[in-house]
């Protein structure tokens, strides 16, 4: 098995083809970018297929992935597997991922909680709420959450899937706007998000 971190450094626009480690899909699946497209693509094939054809092709010309987080997403949406596995499978995870000190992100939800409730707030209090154990469901698919809290990777793989679902048509943009930069801030990615 590759390393779970082999891309994730690598800039849209670089020309590669690469395998995709998901167990039940590793022996022909690949993805990568696509220069004549302008996007990354995906093509998965379940274990022990003969088709042609790939069970899910993502191939960058219906749909445009700018971003290897929404090849991220369509293929969290279209397999059972969760997202953390689908981020190392595609080599994009951050090598020793750290989030930010309990007491720092206490601070900043408490800050987020006592204003007012727009769309960018609520999806920066469901994210930075479930990464300290508050929230019932995960802040973009809103699937259950069984876990007290999240690990780091799978704060980052959250943070995949809702830059994917920013950039997809649709959706409320705003809520995940808060979501997405909440995650980016915890991730120790950037500064306070600035409408916290």
């Amino acid at each position: 098995m590759s390393s779970a971190s082999r891309n994730h450094d690598r800039p849209p626009g670089q020309e590669f083809q690469d395998g995709i480690d998901l167990p039940g899909w590793e022996e022909q699946s690949v993805w990568g970018w696509d220069s004549p497209a302008g996007s990354f693509f995906a093509q998965l094939w379940r274990n022990g297929s003969t088709a042609d054809a790939p069970d899910i092709w993502l191939d960058g010309v219906e749909t445009v992935f700018r971003w290897p987080s929404g090849i991220v997403l369509e293929i969290v949406e279209r397999t059972p597997e969760p997202p953390v596995a689908v981020v190392a499978a595609l080599g994009l995870a951050t090598p020793e991922p750290r989030l930010r000190a309990d007491a720092e992100v206490m601070t900043l939800l408490r800050s987020a909680v006592d204003s007012e409730k727009t769309a960018l707030r609520r999806g920066a209090i469901h994210a930075l709420g479930w990464t300290q154990g508050f929230a019932k469901s995960t802040p973009v698919l809103r699937g259950g959450w069984r876990g007290p809290r999240p690990t780091a990777a799978e704060v980052e793989a959250e943070h995949h899937l809702a830059t994917g679902a920013l950039h997809r048509p649709g959706g409320d943009r705003d809520f995940l706007s808060g979501v997405d930069a909440s995650l980016w801030w915890l991730l120790n990615r950037g500064s306070d998000p600035w409408f916290l």
